[in-house]
This record gives C-alpha cells, structure tokens and sequence, in this order.
C-alpha cells in the first residue's frame, strides 16, 4: 500500500489526525471517544497513520518567552549563485543551527526565508555575525523583527480549510436485511 494522502484518508482518520493535532497527550481511550469509535480500531488506526508516515511525531510544546527565547525574527537570505552543492551546504548549515526553526528555499527574490527565536536582539546580532554571515556563499540579508505574534498554530487544516478536499467515507452502516416477503 502507498503512503496515504488526504483522498485516500477516511472519516475517521480525519477526525483522528485533527484530534491529535489539537492535544497529542489524550489517551487512545479519550480520543477514541471523542471520535466514536472503541480503543482497539482506533489503536490500529493510529499505528496505520504512524506506520505510512502520516504522522510524523508527537512533541510538546513550549512558551518562547517562558524558556527565555521571545524575539523572533525573520531572515530573508540571497545566495552568491545558483549552485546544487551551494545549497545542499547550505541546507545542511541552516538544519544546524538551534537558534533556526523554520527554513525555506524560497522562489522569488529571496533564495532562503528563516525564522529564528533568540533571547534578545544582541544574541540574535551574534548569530548572524558568528553563524549566518560565516556561511559561504551568503550574498545578502534582510531581517524583521516581528512585534507581536498575531497567530501560531502547528494543526492543518485536514478537511476544514485551506481549500482541501478530504474523502470522507462515511462510517459503514449494518446492511439491512432483505425485506419480508408477504405471509413468511
């Protein structure tokens, strides 16, 4: 079988994976629950997800301002050229560094777009000094600080948005028995 996508996922895939995304500590017995069915299929559904690699992990997380790490700034970055083995060091560079949460290769005027959570604005001077500047092939930079978070989520949206369209089988009912003929 191939690694399932959202068409092949059913009813209560979707309602599992979107369960799990909002609490990932609840109990098999809890989220079995909440979805309708009992712990053992659900169990075994949670284990197909994990076994095709629909779902990848399951982690905690933090407050960045309670752990000390509540400036975020983004980094737009140009590279030197267009070269494979460039980005691939750069690449591995970027996987690297702590201080990195997110890294894209970008299309567009940026080559790289990161986001970086440090604890002030002088630890994030000397993480573009001692790590990103030292990177070869860094042709430019651009940052932004960001204010205030407005939105953080980590859930996607299964078959509640963003435009997807999920399969949603709906659950199997029992067949009915054949009607009576007259006078049996």
């Amino acid at each position: 079988m191939g690694r399932p996508n959202i068409e092949t996922l059913d009813h209560y895939d979707i309602k599992i994976l979107a369960e799990l995304q909002r609490d990932g500590a609840q109990s098999v017995e809890a989220l079995a629950e909440r979805i309708g069915l009992s712990k053992t299929p659900c169990w075994r559904r949670i284990s197909r997800l994990r076994e095709c690699g629909v779902i990848t992990g399951i982690v905690t997380l933090l407050d960045p301002v309670a752990v000390g790490l509540g400036t975020t700034l983004f980094v737009h970055i140009k590279v030197e050229k267009h070269d494979a083995d460039l980005f691939r060091k750069i690449d591995q560079a970027l996987c690297l560094m702590p201080e990195v949460l997110e890294a894209h290769l970008m299309l567009g005027e940026a080559d790289y777009l990161i986001r970086v959570a440090v604890p002030d604005v002088a630890a994030f001077e000397r993480f573009m000094t001692d790590k990103l500047h030292r990177l070869p092939g860094i042709k430019e930079t651009r940052s932004s600080l960001s204010a205030r978070q407005i939105k953080h989520t980590t859930e996607l949206p299964l078959a509640h948005g963003g435009g997807v369209r999920a399969h949603t089988t709906r659950p199997r009912r029992r067949a009915r028995p054949p009607p009576r003929a007259p006078g049996s």
